[in-house]
């Protein structure tokens, strides 16, 4: 029984660094609470990213979207991304956004906490792009009212 507890704790330690290797190499954020004050401090949507180190889908997201230059520097300059793994950091983020399905990215009005835009599943550059250019076009919209 102990080695079994010990495996699966080394197996979940291990699934721990790659989120956070993955958030470090795209300058995200790794602790919702943060990256909220930051977004409301810097006026900007926050970009929460809800992932699993287990989904083979999550890892095509982040590898071949959110890892390209272009896309990490859209990012960046537009939002405060923030990246959480959708079990192991279950009740750390408002359970609104625990979504059932991943790879899911919600953006978020930083001043209500309501979500502006969602999007579920993988998503090319292409995609991705123009799903964040619609976010700022809503959110600079909701700024003026």
């Amino acid at each position: 029984m102990k080695i079994l507890l010990l495996t699966l704790s080394i197996i979940f330690s291990l699934y721990a660094a790659q989120i956070d290797d993955f958030a470090k190499s795209v300058n995200y954020e790794r602790v919702y609470k943060i990256a909220l004050q930051k977004a409301q401090k810097e006026q900007k949507p926050l970009m929460l990213l809800v992932v699993a180190d287990y989904c083979p889908w999550c890892k095509k997201f982040e590898r071949k979207t959110l890892e390209d230059a272009q896309i990490k520097e859209y990012v960046n300059s537009n939002f405060i991304p923030v990246a959480i793994d959708k079990l192991r950091e279950k009740g750390t983020y408002p359970d609104e956004f625990a979504s059932p399905l991943i790879p899911a990215v919600y953006f978020i009005d930083p001043k209500t906490q309501k979500s502006i835009y969602e999007v579920i599943a993988y998503k090319t550059k292409d995609e991705f792009t123009k799903d964040m250019q619609e976010v700022l076009k809503i959110f600079t919209e909701s700024k003026k009212q």
